[in-house]
């Protein structure tokens, strides 16, 4: 037998074991597998979405902004649109540089700065690039087919009137915020709650949404129907407009309001913007946001002196007929107070004095609420304080409008001169807003309401709230001295300073006033500047509106009667014909 090459049979052993490893290691690898599918399975798939998927706000619709048209409709002043959100995903934008240099078109210098850089960190997840985006520029960017670039849809803002309800409007900023007006006052009721929803990306980031991705709804925000005239507001701003042009004024408004509930029918200022481009208004003319029928305080001059009046009658200190003798001039302690014309009348009633205007005169009224009739005393400014607070004056109206200023009424523990001043409308601050409120209480008959704007609101879940005329008190004058109080104030139409409203068959009462402008040092007052004003309110026996009209600073000479009561007469004369009153024969 040859020899041969005789071959080691495999131990039993080694086969043994090394089969009881692979099948450890099966059972391993098995083991592994059923604890991440199923005892894992929640944190993996969190993991998996968490790559694929990211949480975006739902935005809420913001409420929309209508006014009445006058016949029975309403017309909307501020509405939405679509626009945009452009936001990027910076994992799937592959070139940060052609991104950034494509999506630069869109976006104002200042947001395109640092863009590029933005777009390659890959450990933000999110980037916000521009907040509102046009539908047209949002189809340009789709059409690019950006990876990692996300266009979410959204609701903007329009308001259809320009210019016209500005400063009731306010607008909403690229944050979504309200800004100025109704929309900052009331920017919660109107924008509602935001959603949130979980979107899964495609390939290149871009969110894939459906409804059933929602994870919590939006609440939308409550439609407004405001108590704003349009067609009364369109006059106020017309007339208003001429009246600062024809007397190359600064700036001027008017306010109109019902004084039987404290509805504001028409508040107009010119000049105004157009909140549908309010980045157009340059740092120097950011005095254009502001609404000066609430936030502008003056000094009221002459059309204060309605109120001094007033605590005069209600007190029963003088009547209508009451007498004095008017020398042109009064000594308060050191300081001699004068009428504004120079001029002395001789014995004047007290209707005189509203008709006239004499300073005098309410300076006598005032002294006759104290102790003293011959002196001011701290009981007779303590009695006007408290008429001025009754009036309203040194507090807000609570208009629901943002930016409302409080005014400025001296204590009564101010010099007799101050008290003195304030008696004819200088050195105490008001708010248009404050002195037509006031005077609507006088064409009432002593009740004064607390202004309001909004007439009604609609929620989300379709519950409706209506407004209703609050009254903030009802004893502000008695009934019988508002009446009397207001066949004074017709003579200043009659034959006084407000001749220029006469109309035929309608009995108009009213007051000017033209104050002085205090030096921003408050060294004293400027001597080239004033402030022009008039209010007043008709039919006298039966008063549909309150209309105060003010014009600051014009460059053209003449007082209230040349700056202010031809736009009154304008507005009241077509109210007559709007509100379809007939004539009286008064």
């Amino acid at each position: 037998m040859p020899d041969s090459e005789i071959l080691e049979p495999i131990p039993t052993k080694r086969i043994f074991y090394l089969t009881i490893l692979m099948a450890i290691l099966g059972v391993i690898m098995i083991g592994k597998l059923v604890y991440v599918q199923v005892f894992q399975n929640k944190l993996y798939l969190e993991k998996a979405n968490a790559q694929q998927s990211r949480k975006f706000d739902i935005t809420a619709r913001r409420g929309q902004i209508y006014v009445n048209d006058g016949n029975g409709a309403v017309y909307p002043i501020a509405l939405n649109q679509q626009l945009f959100l452009l936001a990027a995903d910076p994992k799937f934008v592959k070139d940060p540089a052609n991104t950034a240099s494509k999506l630069s078109k869109y976006l104002p210098s200042d947001e395109g700065a640092g863009l590029e850089s933005k777009l390659g960190d890959k450990d933000n997840r999110y980037l916000v690039i521009k907040k509102s985006l046009t539908s047209a520029d949002a189809e340009e960017i789709k059409k690019l087919k950006l990876p990692g670039i996300i266009l979410y849809p959204q609701d903007g803002r329009n308001y259809p009137e320009g210019e016209l309800f500005a400063h009731i409007t306010g607008y909403v900023n690229n944050d979504g915020a309200g800004q100025y007006g109704i929309e900052q006052f009331l920017n919660s009721s109107l924008s509602g709650k935001d959603g949130v929803s979980r979107a899964i990306t495609d390939s290149l980031g871009v969110p894939i949404t459906s409804n059933e991705n929602t994870i919590i709804r939006p609440e939308n925000g409550s439609d407004l129907v405001l108590t704003i005239d349009r067609n009364i507001q369109q006059m106020a701003a017309t007339a208003i407009e001429t009246a600062v042009k024809t007397n190359q004024a600064e700036s001027g408004s008017i306010v109109v309001m019902d004084p039987k509930t404290g509805a504001i029918r028409a508040m107009v200022n010119y000049p105004s913007y157009d909140p549908n481009n309010y980045q157009a208004v340059s740092p120097d003319e950011y005095y254009k946001f502001t609404n000066s029928s609430i936030s502008s305080q003056y000094e009221p001059g002459s059309g204060f002196k309605v109120i001094t009046m007033a605590a005069g009658l209600d007190t029963g200190k003088v009547k209508p007929d009451t007498k004095y003798e008017d020398t042109g001039e009064v000594k308060i302690d050191d300081r001699v107070v004068k009428n504004s014309n120079d001029k002395k009348y001789g014995i004047s009633t007290m209707t005189d004095v509203i008709q006239k205007s004499l300073n005098t005169g309410v300076v006598f009224v005032l002294r006759q609420l104290g102790t003293d009739p011959d002196n001011i005393t701290s009981k007779a400014k303590e009695v006007f304080h408290d008429y001025i607070k009754k009036f309203g004056f040194g507090e807000r109206t609570g208009v629901e409008l943002a930016g409302e200023a409080k005014g400025f009424v001296k204590k009564p523990d101010s010099y007799n001169v101050d008290y003195a001043n304030m008696s004819f409308g200088q050195g105490i601050s008001v708010t248009n807003l404050q002195l037509v409120n006031a005077v609507s209480a006088i064409a009432n008959g002593g009740t004064l309401y607390k202004p309001y704007i909004v007439d009604k609101e609609t929620k989300a879940s379709g519950e409706i709230i209506l407004s209703k005329p609050t009254v903030i008190r009802n004893d502000v004058m008695s009934r019988q001295s508002a009446a009397e109080l207001a066949e004074m104030m017709k003579q200043v139409v009659q034959h006084g300073s407000g001749w220029p409203a006469r109309t035929t068959g309608y009995s108009i009462a009213g007051k000017t006033g033209t104050a002085q402008v205090p030096k921003p040092d408050g060294t004293g007052y400027e001597e080239s500047k004033n402030i022009g004003s008039f209010v007043g309110f008709a039919p006298v026996e039966d008063p549909r509106f309150v209309i105060l009209v003010r014009v600051n600073y014009p460059k053209v000479d003449g007082f209230a009667e040349k700056t202010t009561v031809p736009a009154f007469a304008e507005v009241a004369r077509q109210l007559f014909m709007y509100y379809q009153i007939a004539p009286s024969g008064n």
